[in-house]
């Protein structure tokens, strides 16, 4: 933003000569309207700067700036395709010693490990389908969204009630929650009546995302992975909560293939 004499800049406090010779002071800044457009003088607002863009799928704006300018959608599938595969590969590299363990010396793999490959190949696979059925820029970015849950609100329960935690049913009961299935939340035990951290539900881990599964209106069940792992189960809850009678899920929303790699730290990889 500046004041102008034609394409000239104007400095405030600085005077100025104009196309006739004639000298102006450097307190010409305090001129009225009037008199500043009576000796041409004119106020200019930045150019409005065209939106961001993520330059992985566009190349930049058209020459109008109205439109941005896509990349090739076989091109853009490809490095998307490789991407997750090298995902994959990152994934998988943390435990090829137990396979080559196993190849050399015959020593079994654990059964959890096993189960964590397995299901990185699974939501590997899930991925690439969704990209390659991908009709345009807008249908591969999906494959990266997180869709909002229901409610931005955190569901609090009293996890020390055995009506609220079901060890029978492995089910929590929150009303209204309005969690839907593969939705992601987080658990924080918080803290008891001693300001200390709260004992977590038998069979949760503090701190930790799970996703949504078996819903009903008041009640929902927790897997440690996505349905796009091909392991998605109930988690098994053992026992309520000695003292959280304050505990919280709170939504991460419902996350799709592309962020649905499975967590090599949950209990279930680690037998």
């Amino acid at each position: 933003m500046a004041w102008k004499y034609g394409n000239v800049v104007l400095k405030v406090n600085k005077g100025w000569t104009d196309d006739d010779g004639t000298q102006h002071p450097s307190q010409w800044v305090t001129w009225t309207a009037e008199r500043k457009t009576a000796k041409g003088v004119s106020w200019e607002d930045d150019p409005t700067p065209l939106g961001s863009f993520d330059n992985f799928y566009y190349y930049g704006w058209n020459s109008d700036g109205d439109a941005l300018l896509p990349k090739p959608l076989a091109k853009l599938k490809i490095a998307k395709v490789k991407e997750a595969k090298q995902t994959s590969t990152n994934y998988l590299s943390r435990t090829d010693w137990y396979v080559t363990r196993k190849s050399e010396a015959n020593t079994a793999i654990p059964s959890g490990i096993t189960a964590h490959r397995t299901a990185v190949r699974v939501n590997y696979t899930t991925l690439k389908t969704a990209i390659g059925n991908a009709s345009d820029i807008a249908g591969l970015k999906a494959c990266y969204a997180t869709v909002a849950g229901a409610s931005q609100t955190a569901k609090e329960i009293d996890a020390t009630s055995s009506s609220v935690v079901s060890t029978s049913a492995n089910t929590i009961t929150s009303n209204g929650h309005g969690f839907v299935n593969d939705e992601q939340v987080y658990y924080d035990v918080g803290v008891n009546s001693d300001d200390e951290v709260a004992a977590v539900i038998g069979g949760l881990v503090n701190k930790k995302t799970y996703y949504v599964i078996a819903t009903a209106t008041n009640t929902f069940k927790l897997s440690e992975s996505h349905s796009n792992c091909g392991d998605e189960a109930v988690v098994s809850l053992t026992g309520v909560s000695s003292d959280g009678d304050a505990q919280k899920f709170t939504s991460y929303g419902k996350p799709s293939a592309g962020h649905t790699f499975p967590n090599p730290d949950m209990p279930k990889y680690n037998s």
